[in-house]
């Protein structure tokens, strides 16, 4: 199980401490591509500071898994996360870095430390550090130019090309984020119940959906419970000496 958690969170985010506002921004319409890009662009976020405490539900095999997870995000340098059982005790703790993962398991007393290129053995596709921030961010970059426009049943912007495609609502935030390799894996992301906060101004999601389809199928879906930008966290990981390295 630590494997699928530790996959969530390097794809990868209710109450809050912000003010909340609806249709904020003027809905447009926009047949452009290069338009629609500049107005997501314009409301993507990235805040220096990001903590989120969320709940997981993990589908595997027929099989539900529910856990409590912490999640902070200090911009360009570190994403920690603490994944914790319905009691409050720790399962795991894992910190990636733009060049290293570092991850320790509670349960068996095991840690690793290995470089980023670990995180594409994982997910089975090519991401680094800084795409992972950007999702967590809710802004992933839309930068491949082979994007071609259409438009769904809902009217929504679909952006896509043979192996990347988005879907983006009317108010230019993505809703849908589906990512495949030549070998048939994928990624898919819904970013789901945006809400509007005035820190960041922009929209936020409060709910992923994260699925991945290799030769290990799992679902995933992560319910936002506080949301604070811009608030330094604590960062701490320090790996005990009685526990073993594991490959």
């Amino acid at each position: 199980m630590n494997k699928y958690i530790l996959i969530i969170f390097i794809s990868l985010g209710a109450s809050s401490c912000s003010l909340l506002k609806n249709n904020t921004i003027e809905i447009e319409k926009i047949t452009n591509k290069n338009n629609i890009k500049t107005r997501v662009k314009e409301l993507n976020i990235s805040p220096n500071w990001l903590s989120i405490n969320s709940k997981i539900k993990i589908e595997k095999e027929g099989q539900n898994t529910i856990v409590n997870a912490n999640i902070r995000v200090k911009k360009d340098s570190v994403i920690w996360v603490s994944l914790k059982a319905p009691l409050g005790i720790e399962v795991l703790r894992t910190l990636i870095t733009p060049d290293s993962i570092y991850f320790m398991s509670r349960m068996d007393k095991t840690y690793f430390i290995k470089p980023i290129s670990h995180i594409k053995e994982v997910v089975k596709t090519s991401i680094n550090f800084f795409q992972f921030q950007q999702i967590l961010f809710s802004s992933p970059d839309i930068s491949n130019r082979e994007l071609k426009l259409s438009f769904n049943k809902e009217g929504k912007y679909i952006l896509s090309s043979e192996t990347t495609s988005y879907t983006i609502s009317q108010i230019f935030r993505i809703d849908k984020m589906n990512v495949s390799t030549q070998d048939g894996h994928q990624l898919k992301i819904n970013f789901n119940n945006h809400a509007y906060f005035e820190e960041v101004n922009s929209y936020y999601p409060q709910n992923l959906n994260i699925e991945v389809i290799s030769s290990e199928n799992f679902a995933a879906s992560i319910d936002f419970s506080k949301i604070i930008f811009n608030k330094k966290s604590s960062l701490s990981f320090k790996i005990p000496d009685s526990y073993v390295k594991s490959d």
